[in-house]
C-alpha cells in the first residue's frame, strides 16, 4: 500500500516567495482542505484564463484581469485549426473555452452532458473465492474499509468538475489529494502542460507534466507540496531530458471524453463550433437591432417667411433657435436620441425594427445546435413531442456521455482505493444517469423481490449510501421499532402470511363495490 499523503511543516522563518495576485502558502501546514481553499480563491491567476479569452471576434475579457488585446478571430482560422487538429489542440481548446464563457447555450449542452453522471447508483462487491469459499470477517472488513473511504471522497461533486472540463476540452488531468480526515480533492491542472503517456490496466490514463511550469510558480510549488516537489527536483536535476515527469500513479487522474484515440485532443463537440460562432454572431447583431429599436432623431426646422424670395428671410433668428436647441441637447435629450438643425418643422424619425424576425431567429439556431449535438431534447423543450420518443433520445444521450467516461472512472476509482485500502472491495458503476435511474430502480427493486442481492444498490438510487442504508435499517427496525410504531408502512405489493410480521396486507376475500358498500365473495354469496 503506498505511503499516505504526510503534512508537511515549514518552518516560520523560512521566506516563501509570494506570486503576484496571489495569497501567500501557509506558514504552518500545507493540508487537502488548505490546498482546496487556496486553488478556489487562486484558480484563475494559477491557470491563465486570460489565454481561453483569445480567439474572440471583439469581445471583452470575461476574466476583467488582463488588459492583453483581444486576438481577432473568424471562421477561417477555426477551419484552418480543424485541418491540422494535432499542432492546434492548444488553439481548439482556448477556443472552446472562450465559447464555454460567451454563449450560454454551449454551456448548457456541456452541462447536459456532465451531469449524466449517476455515481452514487453502484454496487460495491467484495473479493469472493467461489472454490474456497469467503472469509465472513475479511469480506466484512474489505467491505467497510472500502465504504469509509468512498463516503469520504464525494465522487458525484469531485468528478462532475472533471466531466465539465472533458466535454470542453476533451481530457482532464488532476492531481487526487486525499486525507482521511479532509477527504479527497481532485486538484485541475494545467493541460497547456501536461500529456497522455500510456494508459493503466484499469482503462484511465497516466500522464506527464512540464515541470517548466514551475519556474515562475514557486509559491504554487511551495503550497502544492508531493509529488510536485519530488517531481521538480528531479527535473532541476537534469533539464535536458527531466523536463517531462510522470505523474506518481497514486496522485494521478486523467480522463479523457473520446477514449478511442488517445494521442489526438480536440474539443468533444468542436464539430458544432461554427454554428455556435454563428449564433453568437446573431445575439449581437439583435443587441445591435434593440438599441435601434429605442433609438431617435429629431431634428429642428428653420422655416422661413411665406411668400418670400430671400432665402435667408427666416421667421426666427437663427442665433435664438440655435441657443435653445444647444439648451435642449444638453438638458434635455434623453439617450439614444440625437439631434439636428435643419431648414424646417420640428419632427423625428425612428429606427424600429422587426423584433419578431430576430428572435426567431436565434431560437431556430439554438434548436439547430442543440439538435445537431445528437438530441438533447430536453434543452430544446420546444420540440418535446412523444414520452416514447422523449424516452428514447434521453437513453440516447445518456449512452453517448457516460459510455467512455463511465469505465475510465470506475478504472481510476477501483486503482485509487489499492492506495487507500489494504484488501479492497470493488466498485462497480451503473449506467444509468439522472433520466434514467427511476426506471433502473424498477429493474432493481423486481430483482430484489424475487431474491436477488440487490437491496443496497436499489437504495444508492435513492441518495443513500451502503452504509447509510445499514446504518438506517438498524435504528428503524431494532433501535426505534419503526415497523411496529408505525402501521402500516406498506407497498401495494400483496405478500402472503400474517400481517403481524409487517409488510404489505395479504388479500381476503371482500370485495369493495363502487358504491363503498363490502360485499362476500362467490362462495359467501351461495351461503
Amino acid at each position: 500500500m503506498a505511503q499516505r499523503m504526510k503534512r508537511r511543516n515549514v518552518s516560520a522563518n523560512s521566506k516563501v516567495p509570494t506570486a503576484k495576485k496571489m495569497d501567500p502558502a501557509p506558514t504552518q501546514q500545507s493540508s487537502v482542505a488548505e490546498i482546496k481553499d487556496w486553488y478556489t480563491k487562486n484558480h484563475r491567476d494559477i491557470e491563465n484564463y486570460a489565454a481561453a479569452m483569445e480567439g474572440a471576434r471583439g469581445l471583452r475579457d470575461v476574466t476583467k484581469t488582463s488588459t492583453t488585446t483581444i486576438t481577432a478571430f473568424n471562421k477561417d482560422s477555426l477551419r484552418t485549426y480543424l485541418k491540422n487538429i494535432g499542432s492546434n489542440e492548444k488553439n481548439l481548446r482556448n477556443l472552446s473555452r472562450y465559447l464555454y464563457y460567451r454563449c450560454h447555450a454551449y454551456y448548457r449542452l456541456i452541462a447536459y452532458n456532465a451531469n449524466m453522471f449517476c455515481l452514487n447508483a453502484r454496487s460495491v462487491i467484495p473479493d469472493y473465492d467461489l472454490v474456497n469459499g469467503g472469509d465472513t470477517n475479511s469480506m466484512l472488513s474489505s467491505y467497510q474499509d472500502t465504504l469509509n473511504v468512498l463516503d469520504k471522497m464525494h465522487l458525484q461533486y469531485e468528478m462532475l468538475k472533471a466531466y465539465m472540463v472533458c466535454f470542453r476540452e476533451d481530457v482532464f488531468y488532476g492531481c487526487a489529494y486525499y486525507d482521511e480526515d479532509q477527504g479527497l480533492f481532485i486538484l485541475p491542472l494545467d493541460p497547456d502542460y501536461c500529456k497522455i503517456s500510456g494508459a493503466y490496466n484499469t482503462g484511465d490514463y497516466a500522464f506527464v507534466m512540464d515541470m517548466s511550469y514551475f519556474r515562475s510558480r514557486q509559491t504554487v510549488l511551495e503550497l502544492w507540496g508531493e509529488p510536485f516537489q519530488s517531481m521538480y527536483r528531479a527535473y532541476e536535476n537534469d533539464t535536458t531530458n527531466g523536463k517531462w515527469q510522470p505523474m506518481p500513479d497514486e496522485y494521478a487522474i486523467c480522463l479523457k471524453a473520446r477514449a478511442e484515440d488517445w494521442e489526438t485532443v480536440v474539443p468533444p463537440f468542436s464539430g458544432l463550433l461554427s454554428g455556435i460562432i454563428n449564433l453568437i454572431d446573431l445575439d449581437d447583431l439583435q443587441a445591435i437591432a434593440d438599441q435601434q429599436d429605442i433609438y431617435k432623431m429629431i431634428w429642428l426646422e428653420l422655416e422661413t417667411i411665406t411668400g418670400s424670395d430671400n432665402v435667408d428671410d427666416w421667421k426666427i433668428t437663427p442665433d435664438i433657435v440655435i441657443e435653445y436647441f444647444n439648451r435642449m441637447i444638453s438638458e434635455a435629450l434623453p439617450d439614444y436620441t440625437s439631434a439636428a438643425i435643419i431648414p424646417g418643422k420640428l419632427d423625428q424619425i425612428s429606427f424600429n425594427n422587426d423584433k419578431a424576425t430576430d428572435t426567431n431567429k436565434i431560437a431556430k439556431s439554438t434548436e439547430t445546435l442543440f439538435n445537431s449535438s445528437g438530441g438533447a431534447q430536453i434543452l430544446n423543450s420546444a420540440s418535446i413531442s412523444g414520452t416514447t420518443a422523449f424516452s428514447a433520445a434521453v437513453k440516447a444521450d445518456t449512452e453517448m456521455a457516460i459510455s467512455m467516461l463511465l469505465p475510465e472512472t470506475q478504472g481510476w476509482v477501483n486503482r485509487f482505493l489499492t492506495y487507500w485500502v489494504s484488501t479492497p472491495a470493488k466498485v462497480k458503476f451503473f449506467e444509468v444517469s439522472a433520466y434514467t435511474k427511476d426506471e433502473f430502480k424498477q429493474e432493481l427493486l423486481t430483482a430484489a423481490q424475487n431474491g436477488l442481492p440487490t437491496a443496497l444498490a436499489y437504495n444508492t438510487l435513492n441518495q443513500f449510501s451502503e452504509k447509510d442504508t445499514l446504518a438506517l435499517n438498524v435504528l428503524e427496525q431494532k433501535i426505534l421499532g419503526i415497523s411496529q410504531l408505525f402501521v402500516p408502512l406498506q407497498t401495494s405489493y400483496t405478500q402472503s402470511g400474517s400481517s403481524d410480521t409487517g409488510g404489505a396486507p395479504t388479500k381476503d376475500d371482500t370485495e369493495i363495490t363502487d358504491d363503498g358498500e363490502a360485499s362476500r365473495n362467490k362462495q359467501d354469496n351461495k351461503k
